[in-house]
């Protein structure tokens, strides 16, 4: 998959459309430790969806404030949300923080796996919707997940066996794969390895995968977010961080 495929292939909204049918994310996640996490995934995905829930794992006035100063965003404390959005977001800064994981498998439509929620569906991978989940582990994530390497061999055989698409993020090269098709990412410098950046990352693909398929959706993400990466060093260095690699997405992306 080269750039023209990516653009061919991408979701663009019809002229006729109205508010909500060009995507409705739902992201869930944040907590008292890490209110930051879930901020960098609304930055990455608020220009890309029609409408954007966050649903808070602790109910921390702290993460809340910090959520509201985007105000795009739509905090909501009722879990049915989850099923009237076309994507949800999961993981993000949960620390630990209690979800209904159980209920999230079975009522998305569709599904991102991200940071700590990769742990908290260790045991559940069976349960995952074929063609409809994305998981974004690193290298720790995987060997955690799955017990064996990261190499393009296993990401391939993981993701074929549990029926989803594996985003592996690898400073070497991203390896994305559903077990018959795979792309390799190598669109990213080492200025992106601040704090953040996955983060942006998973919002990115989230927000994409609204209204793309999971392994389009996957590859365009790691893609863009590198691609931001890469005209944020040719203007700084390697001196930017998380926010500002979101903030580059959408002038990246046109």
């Amino acid at each position: 998959m080269d750039l023209d495929e990516i653009k061919k292939t991408i979701y663009v909204p019809p002229k006729e459309s109205h508010k909500g049918q060009n995507g409705k994310l739902l992201i869930v996640g944040g907590s008292k430790r890490y209110h930051g996490a879930p901020m960098f995934s609304i930055l990455a995905a608020r220009r890309l969806v029609d409408l954007l829930y966050f649903y808070p794992g602790e109910d921390d006035s702290q993460l809340i404030n910090a959520i509201k100063t985007i105000p795009e965003t739509m905090i909501i404390y009722d879990f049915d949300i989850v099923e009237k959005c076309d994507c949800v977001l999961f993981g993000i800064g949960l620390a630990g923080a209690g979800i209904d994981v159980d209920y999230l498998i079975k009522n998305s439509e569709k599904l991102v796996i991200d940071g700590d929620g990769l742990g908290l569906v260790k045991e559940k991978l069976c349960r995952l919707k074929p063609n409809s989940t994305i998981l974004t582990p690193h290298e720790g994530e995987f060997r955690m997940l799955f017990e064996c390497e990261g190499s393009r061999e296993n990401v391939e055989q993981m993701a074929d066996s549990y029926g989803v698409v594996i985003l592996k993020k690898d400073p070497s090269g991203d390896i994305i794969s559903n077990g018959k098709r795979t792309f390799v990412n190598t669109t990213h410098n080492q200025g992106m390895t601040k704090g953040g950046t996955g983060d942006v990352l998973a919002g990115l693909v989230a927000a994409l995968f609204c209204k793309n398929p999971s392994f389009e959706s996957a590859v365009a993400g790691a893609y863009f977010n590198g691609l931001a990466g890469e005209r944020l060093k040719k203007r700084f260095g390697f001196n930017f961080c998380a926010s500002d690699l979101a903030n580059e997405l959408a002038e990246t992306m046109k």
